[in-house]
């Protein structure tokens, strides 16, 4: 109840500053953030991992742990909204990756490099396992993880992910076949476009809030091309060592495929091809939703993964 308190409070005084400056939108952008992690009872930490000095959130537990991946351009705060429906005996970690949120950019953003980089951040921090979910760009990285460290992952969950060419194309791999790239905004009008390109049902953003993420995604266009044209060069080099079959061969723990129908970044027609690489895999499928499943129903998709983790916890021994 109190936080409910707190977070009406905070609202009726985001409109009440509705024509406050760019320096105050920006502090209460990140007090809202904060209030978030908050209530979700996670902490900011840091370990250093490799080349960077990875930030992630940490929720502590008695129980398994859980790392949850973003994807690109994203962050570790677009889980907030998942982990709260999280029961408390998870222990949770949320990184930044190399290039995004707090954790700052490197030489190489190639995802086999930032899984070398989570498996780091495992050793740092004594994890022996732990399941893992990542998201897009994300999806792919826990992918690749699952086939190089199978060992230390108890299962694995992909949510609208990258790492594989679906059937039917998708409007974000037209346009970028037309030289545009959907989903690295330049100025206001093509962060809307992004915004709406990633989500079908986008959670409510206060207008004090809203222009101070825009200005926060614009600042960041020249690293999102770098880290961009990394993540294109590792599909090619993927493709190059047949990592579909490796996938076919390797992945052997529990596994969970989640996709939102309506996702215009990575056509649903993905979920076919992760099926037949992974032929022991659950499939999920949500009408009207978009890329971003844990974001646009966050209590939908953490009930579901909630249930995959009960029965992959009972079939997968813990080390």
């Amino acid at each position: 109840m109190e936080t409910f308190r707190t977070t009406l409070l905070l609202f009726a005084s985001l409109w009440l500053l509705s024509a406050c400056s760019h320096q105050q939108q920006d502090a209460l952008l990140a007090s809202a953030t904060e209030l978030a992690r908050s209530s979700a009872e996670l902490t900011l930490h840091t370990a250093h991992t490799l080349d960077v000095d990875m930030h992630y959130l940490e929720r502590p537990g008695d129980g398994p742990t859980v790392l949850l991946v973003h994807g690109f351009s994203a962050n570790k705060d677009t889980w907030l909204r998942f982990v709260r429906y999280l029961p408390e005996h998870y222990h949770i970690i949320i990184p930044d990756l190399a290039g995004h949120g707090d954790t700052p950019a490197a030489d190489s953003h190639d995802l086999q490099r930032q899984a070398q980089r989570l498996h780091a951040l495992a050793e740092a921090l004594n994890i022996s396992a732990w399941h893992m979910a990542g998201n897009s760009m994300g999806g792919a990285i826990v992918a690749l993880y699952a086939v190089a460290y199978p060992q230390y992952v108890l299962s694995l969950a992909l949510l609208d992910a990258a790492g594989v060419d679906a059937p039917d194309i998708s409007p974000f791999f037209a346009a970028l076949e037309q030289g545009q790239n959907p989903l690295i905004a330049s100025d206001e009008e093509s962060f809307e476009r992004r915004w709406h390109m990633t989500m079908s049902q986008p959670p409510l953003l206060p207008w004090p809030l809203r222009p101070a993420l825009i200005r926060k995604t614009l600042a960041r266009e020249a690293l999102n091309r770098r880290i961009f044209a990394d993540m294109m060069a590792t599909r090619e080099t993927l493709q190059q060592h047949q990592f579909e079959q490796q996938v076919r061969q390797v992945i052997r723990m529990p596994t969970l495929i989640m996709w939102g129908e309506e996702d215009q970044v990575l056509d649903v027609s993905s979920v076919t091809v992760f099926k037949d690489l992974i032929p022991h895999a659950q499939t999920i499928i949500y009408p009207g939703i978009g890329h971003l499943p844990m974001v646009e129903a966050p209590k939908k998709s953490a009930a579901d993964y909630v249930s995959f983790l009960q029965t992959a916890t009972d079939a997968t021994p813990q080390g």
